[in-house]
């Protein structure tokens, strides 16, 4: 870190320009004292205005693309000895409030933390980002129906400029689509398959799968190729992972049905008529009853079984999907994964059960609530005290 601390402040201000959004500068300056001092700070006093993107049918909503950043968050200064004993770097979603604030979140469930057992100085901690994930949420904090993942593309979009800006999304039961701002209407970028799960940029490219297994790369023309023989696999959801530079699949196998389109068209019109909403949502998600993982061997062609993940933990949230070792974060377990379960996630923390915990060693699902020598690895320490649910909202 040494040399990193002693670049050149003509270097750092270049550097610091070019990021693209509040959450990306206030990380940069959380680097090093000699980076925070070289990026001016983001104004927080005026409420910064959001850019509406109107999407047209058949998903029909005003919304605003929202980032965040997982990062793993670390101690870089000493505390009293009632603080020594947690870990030393955990796992956090970064996001902003309308006012820029730095906003701590729940990596899995974007549900924001409202307790800290320490005042957060930026200068004692530094965000290491993880990941980028990304969602569509309307003006009332809502999110969209009917988008299951959504991305910029191309990788380098961004809201601040709007020339080229577009996004891909998956919407509508499964449908692959792409939305070029300004666009009337969505671009259907396969005319056959409407059973795609999920979408990831692995390698700087674009990746889907399908329910089948199938992996598709997106080239830059939006054109959709095979790049992964089928799986087969008979579970209801899957979600790609990267994992050491691998890609890996996750296959739920779900006790039930998964929404379909109708559900949603139900409450489209959910602004005049808001008992619509709360209905579908009290309409039970099926939930998950045994996970696979398979490892794409891209030489070979084909897919492999696997039996251990050894100290990596594998993260599903609801935006992103993503890989740790549990040696960064000195604390939880490795060989499991993280994922939110059915509607526990709706509203809620890492409390009231949101979060189950797969452990590939004994294939067995447990509640994080219940589960604390898995917990280590997750900002606030101590999480399920009692006295958490009593303290004021977080912002920085």
């Amino acid at each position: 870190m040494s040399q990193w601390a002693h670049l050149p402040k003509e270097l750092l201000d270049m550097i610091s320009k070019c990021l693209d959004s509040r959450v990306d500068l206030v990380c940069f300056r959380a680097v090093c004292t000699s980076w925070r001092y070289s990026a001016s700070s983001p104004s927080f006093d005026q409420e910064i205005p959001r850019l509406i993107l109107k999407l047209p049918s058949p998903i029909h909503a005003d919304a605003i693309l929202m980032q965040t950043a997982v990062c793993r968050m670390e101690l870089i200064s000493k505390y009293p000895n009632s603080f020594s004993s947690f870990a030393k770097s955990w796992l956090v979603k970064v996001g902003e409030s309308k006012y820029g604030k730095l906003q701590l979140l729940n990596p899995l469930t974007n549900y924001k933390i409202k307790y800290s057992p320490i005042s957060l100085n930026l200068l004692d901690f530094k965000f290491v980002q993880l990941n980028k994930a990304f969602l569509l949420q309307q003006s009332r904090r809502f999110l969209v129906f009917g988008i299951i993942k959504v991305v910029p593309f191309p990788i380098s979009a961004s809201c601040s400029n709007m020339d080229g800006f577009g996004i891909l999304a998956i919407y509508h039961e499964g449908k692959l689509g792409y939305w070029k701002y300004g666009d009337k209407e969505w671009t259907l970028l396969d005319y056959k398959n409407f059973q795609y799960d999920d979408i990831i940029v692995y390698r700087e490219q674009f990746y889907v799968i399908d329910r089948r297994g199938t992996v598709y790369w997106i080239d830059s023309s939006l054109k959709v190729i095979q790049y992964s023989p089928p799986l087969y696999g008979c579970g209801g959801q899957k979600n790609l992972v990267e994992s050491r530079g691998d890609l890996y699949v996750v296959d739920r196998y779900l006790d039930g049905e998964r929404r379909t389109w109708k559900d949603y068209e139900n409450v489209m019109d959910y602004s005049d008529n808001p008992f619509r909403v709360r209905k579908l949502r009290k309409q039970s998600r099926p939930r998950a009853v045994d996970l696979r993982v398979y490892k794409l061997d891209e030489e070979l062609a084909t897919w492999v079984d696997v039996k251990s993940l050894d100290d990596q933990i594998f993260v599903l949230g609801t935006d992103c999907s993503f890989s740790i070792s549990c040696r960064e974060f000195n604390g939880g377990k490795g060989n499991c994964i993280y994922f939110v379960d059915g509607d526990d996630h709706a509203g809620r923390g890492l409390s009231a059960s949101s979060i189950h915990v797969f452990q590939l060693e004994d294939r067995s699902i447990g509640k994080l609530d219940v589960m604390p020598e898995f917990s280590d690895s997750f900002w606030p320490p101590n999480m399920f005290d009692s006295s958490i649910q009593n303290n004021p909202g977080l912002d920085l």
